[in-house]
């Protein structure tokens, strides 16, 4: 069977060097995904609710005032 890998690929990544290599992408990833100047889209999404928040508190203020 032959895939379009080369042959030295493939072995790596197997190999202890290959699986080094693996886990310190994934720990830069992780580092990366987890700073805090990236999450801009928190307050964002909190904006999406307030128009829902605005028109409950408006209902429930002609309904019991």
């Amino acid at each position: 069977m032959s895939y379009d890998r080369p042959e030295e690929e493939s072995s790596d990544r197997f190999s202890l060097d290959g699986i080094q290599k693996q886990q310190d992408a994934l720990a830069r990833a992780k580092e990366n995904a987890s700073k805090k100047g990236d999450r801009s889209g928190g307050r964002l999404m909190a904006l999406t609710n307030l128009p829902l928040l605005i028109a409950l508190v408006a209902f429930l203020w002609w309904k019991f005032h």
